[in-house]
């Protein structure tokens, strides 16, 4: 993995526009509940998670366009899966646990597409493709 690769440092623009989002998300909790150290940990878990789900998105997308189009299509619906599994493990882990506030943790996963859809027009705003 590059880090000069341009799919990366989307993917990171991505992640800080999601920690900023997940800031948000903390600040407006904590005023209609008070701060509570559940409501953090379920904010940090979640947004990085989301981050982590998206950077592996972004590295399967990069492999599989080197792949041969029924080949890439296969390796999409696998990598597809695994990320689905990989989010109900997530969510059965943050029921479990009572360290971390459910909602907290469940509403970054929403926030991944809020990010992708400020960094595009950011991006478009500036100028750059």
């Amino acid at each position: 993995m590059m880090k000069s690769d341009p799919v990366y440092k989307e993917a990171a623009k991505v992640s800080i526009v999601l920690f900023v989002l997940g800031a948000a998300e903390f600040l407006i909790f904590t005023a209609f509940m008070s701060f509570r150290i559940d409501i953090l940990v379920g904010t940090l878990y979640g947004c990085a998670f989301s981050s982590l789900n998206f950077l592996y998105l972004a590295y399967c997308v990069k492999k599989s366009v080197e792949k041969e189009p029924d080949a890439a299509k296969a390796y999409m619906g696998a990598t597809y899966t695994s990320r689905v599994l990989l989010t109900a493990a997530m969510l059965i882990i943050a029921f479990r646990l009572d360290i971390i506030y459910i909602w907290a943790a469940i509403i970054p996963l929403f926030l991944q597409r809020i990010a992708i859809f400020a960094v595009n027009f950011f991006n478009n705003r500036s100028g750059k493709s």
